[in-house]
């Protein structure tokens, strides 16, 4: 808001320069004049925050060519690198960052406070005035007789000499004791004031004032046109009386005596009446009067300069020229332009390939499918979310598209191109590498012949399907795109796939390559022991209290951290302050268990909420990962009807959490926010068996819909509905009522033991599991294998509940030891499955 208002203030004060210049350069001198022109820029003023903007010029421009430097990413895909389930949050000591400030200050809410604080001061008073003369007019007496002016004319015992109050003028009960010319003089000036509508033009400008304060211009325009009122009046009066001298005796001796209230038009205020007498004197003629058709012209004069004060100019790129066919069909020259990769998101891409003389379209975690091109250059894409359509350039590569998507629109921004298909496999040489694509985990990308291969730290090998030039893809679903710098290397890949979204990995060389993979295999041999022993590291405690109190004053300690944990901090830093302000100081900070991935997991109780971090130290003392869960508050939250949607509003609150929606709808379904309003946000589709989560705030509302956007259910974060399932059995019941299972799944029990059993031997059974579950059984495998190499040979399994999202709850009994283990099963499917801890 105040940016608006200083902006409409700036345009005002343009606007009133141009009419001061033109006055002062027609050398007018006519009061009249000058207060209409000065009435109009004044109703402009008042008009400017609503109507700037309106008038606006479009002016065509030639499409010029934009390039994105391969080491520049856009805002909304710097999370690519390093995707989490849960926020990271440092720990250590307070040290500021060079390039931010330790404190974090909302200028514009400061501002913004300031400002209403003192405009609600001005209007007050104004309030209070207006009041007071209104009480006081209505308790004056009129004065008996013939009327001499078009106006009520009242004696107050309130007053010491002549005001008007809106068509009112009151006067002292001296008034009858006065001589005929002065009674005279007095009634022509306050009549003059009446006739003029002058109160209500000064009430204007005293509203204008209150709301544009802090604008110079404000205060002076009322300060002018109360100044032309009173020369006006003036004018009038002397021309009634006949007599310059007289009447300026007669303001000497009112400014002694009169003490005007702020709303009311007095006859001689002791600040002007110098000025005004000596005008007066010195005037050699009376000015003429402006009738209403002279008036209307002077405010045509100032309209254009009111339609340049408030417009703006907009550029427009012209559209290139349909795509010629032949046989409706778009000639391959017109497909290289299109052949390029947008980022719709922090963790969506949408590409686009070229094979032969067709077009395909693939949306991060689904698979490529055909464009339908159009003559008039207009895609779509059938995406299983509802169609894409959006127009693509021709004539220019673009550095970004709009793409038109369940009825609302996406600005997806360039992060690669393929200029052209490779046509030998020695280019092939320029991919092999190693990239890192977690803070412990390298992609490794060699040559097998004429093929490429890719291989993740501990994980098997699996060929590359070239898509196109720098495009490749893994069973085509997973895309891999290979960006490149400005020298035209390759220095980075882009990794997209349905569970971890899009992530970027920066290449490196051999020798740091092997240190991660030495420390990962350090990691997978440690792991094994303290998941049995379930003992926390030494100084992990201190080390995440230390993080919080950092983290709530703003200032990280990134010496503490590895480099990639203090590069994802630093990009959140703003976001986690906001969070651990919010949850105030911590109360109680609890160990919880050893992780499957080596994390020592935290519960903690804060004076607002509770939260769960997971801590990974290095060997050098130094943090190397820390992830973060916001947990809420005590409010339960809960789940409202379809009906109730159009009544629910967030209320406010401050405690944040972390909501997690697991879709077992059969089809996609798509989550939408509601604002303060009541209006819809969305947010993401959600595929069939796979989960969504986010970081919201307590009873902060969730509509989860079908694909067409019809509402299925609202979801009211809160403790009972953290984790949230989508089931058509389910729909619409509350928490804690979900008919939750006594009875474990019928056969749960016998594909957790040949689950437990393959990935003992390193070979799970991926086509019995949802996509979700075999991304995530992919990256856990080797720590889930050392784990059960440690605990021993199965003896026996046990049940023991089912979960919120539900999933059976096992506790495995091996030789050495026990873990539990949380599997969902759908038609012989597992759909959901967790080793260790979980909270």
């Amino acid at each position: 808001m105040i940016a608006t208002l200083a902006e409409a203030a700036l345009r005002s004060l343009v606007l009133g320069g141009v009419v001061w210049f033109g006055l002062n350069l027609f050398r007018v001198r006519n009061p009249h004049v000058h207060m209409t022109a000065w009435v109009v820029v004044l109703l402009a003023s008042l008009a400017m925050p609503f109507v700037m903007h309106w008038p606006t010029v479009t002016i065509t421009r030639l499409p010029s060519p934009v390039s994105v430097p391969a080491d520049v990413m856009p805002a909304d895909i710097s999370t690519f690198e390093m995707p989490q389930p849960m926020q990271p949050m440092t720990p250590g000591a307070a040290i500021v960052p060079p390039s931010k400030s330790g404190v974090s200050i909302n200028w514009w809410l400061i501002a913004t406070v300031i400002h209403a604080g003192v405009a609600s001061l001005l209007l007050l008073r104004l309030a209070i005035g207006l009041c007071l003369t209104w009480r006081l007019a209505r308790a004056a007496r009129p004065i008996n007789g013939p009327r001499m002016v078009d106006a009520d004319v009242r004696v107050s015992r309130d007053v010491g000499g002549p005001v008007t109050f809106g068509s009112t003028i009151l006067v002292p009960p001296q008034f009858s004791g006065w001589d005929a010319k002065k009674r005279l003089a007095v009634l022509a000036h306050e009549g003059a004031h009446v006739a003029n509508r002058d109160f209500y033009i000064l009430l204007l400008a005293s509203l204008n004032r209150a709301v544009f304060w802090f604008s110079p211009f404000s205060w002076w325009q009322l300060a002018r046109l109360a100044e032309l009122a009173e020369i006006i009046s003036d004018a009038e009066a002397i021309e009634v009386i006949d007599d310059r001298l007289s009447y300026a005796e007669i303001l000497l001796d009112f400014a002694s005596t009169v003490n005007p209230r702020p709303v009311e038009l007095a006859m001689a205020r002791a600040s002007t009446v110098r000025a005004r007498v000596e005008r007066i004197i010195a005037a050699a003629a009376m000015p003429v009067a402006v009738g209403w058709r002279k008036r209307a012209w002077i405010a045509a004069a100032i309209v254009p300069a009111v339609i340049v004060s408030a417009g703006m100019i907009a550029y427009r790129t012209p559209q290139p020229a349909p795509l010629a066919a032949d046989s409706g069909e778009v000639p391959a020259q017109h497909y290289r332009p299109f052949v390029n990769f947008y980022a719709m998101g922090p963790t969506s891409v949408f590409a686009i390939f070229r094979d032969g003389d067709e077009v395909y379209g693939q949306l991060t975690g689904q698979r490529k499918l055909r464009l339908t091109v159009g003559t008039d250059g207009i895609a779509s894409y059938p995406a299983s979310s509802g169609e894409i359509t959006f127009p693509l350039d021709a004539e220019r590569r673009s550095a970004e598209l709009m793409l038109r998507m369940n009825g609302r629109d996406i600005r997806a921004l360039r992060v690669a191109e393929m200029p052209t298909a490779a046509t030998d496999s020695g280019s092939l040489d320029q991919y092999v590498g190693w990239y890192r694509i977690a803070p412990n985990r390298v992609l490794t990308v060699d040559r097998d012949g004429d093929r490429l291969q890719v291989q993740e730290t501990v994980q098997g090998r699996a060929a590359l399907l070239a898509e196109g030039a720098d495009a490749f893809s893994i069973r085509g679903d997973n895309l891999l795109v290979f960006l490149r710098d400005e020298q035209a290397r390759v220095s980075r890949v882009l990794v997209q796939n349905a569970v971890f979204g899009a992530r970027l990995a920066p290449r490196i060389d051999a020798a740091a390559a092997q240190a991660i993979e030495a420390d990962f295999a350090r990691r997978v041999a440690e792991v094994p022991d303290r998941f049995r022993e379930q003992v926390p590291v030494s100084g992990g405690k201190e080390m995440i209290l230390r993080g919080i109190e950092d983290l709530r004053s703003g200032t990280p300690n990134y010496d503490r951290m590895s480099a990639p944990l203090a590069a994802k901090v630093h990009r959140q830093v703003d976001e986690l302050h906001a969070s651990f302000v919010a949850l105030g100081p911590v109360e109680s900070l609890f160990f919880r268990g050893v992780g499957p991935g080596g994390y020592d997991i935290y519960g903690a109780k804060f004076k607002n909420g509770t939260a769960e971090f997971r801590l990974l130290l290095e060997p050098d003392g130094k943090a190397g990962d820390v992830i973060f869960r916001a947990d809420g508050n005590d409010e339960l939250g809960g789940i409202v009807t379809c009906a109730e949607e159009a009544n629910v509003r967030g209320r406010a609150g401050t405690s944040p959490i972390r909501i997690m929606v697991y879709n077992e709808m059969g089809e996609d379904i798509r989550v939408f926010n509601l604002d303060a309003d009541g209006n819809r946000k969305a947010q993401s589709v959600v595929r069939p068996n796979m989960s969504w989560a986010a970081t919201t705030t307590v009873n902060n509302p969730w509509v989860i819909a079908d694909k067409s956007g019809r509402c299925l259910e609202v979801l009211m974060p809160g403790r009972q509905t953290r984790f949230h399932n989508v089931e058509a059995s389910n729909m619409g019941a509350k928490p804690g009522r979900a008919a939750r299972r006594a009875v474990p799944i019928a056969n749960g029990e016998d594909m957790l033991r040949r689950y437990i059993a393959d990935v003992g031997k390193g070979q799970p059974d991926y086509e019995h599991m949802t996509s979700e579950v075999a991304d995530i059984t992919r990256q856990q495998l080797p720590f889930d294998q050392a784990i059960l190499a440690k605990l021993g040979a199965l003896r026996a399994v046990s049940f023991r509940g089912v979960t919120a999202l539900d999933s059976d709850i096992y506790i495995a009994q091996f030789a050495n030891g026990s873990a539990e283990w949380r599997i969902g099963v759908r038609n012989g499917t597992i759909t959901k499955i967790a080793l260790g801890p979980n909270f």
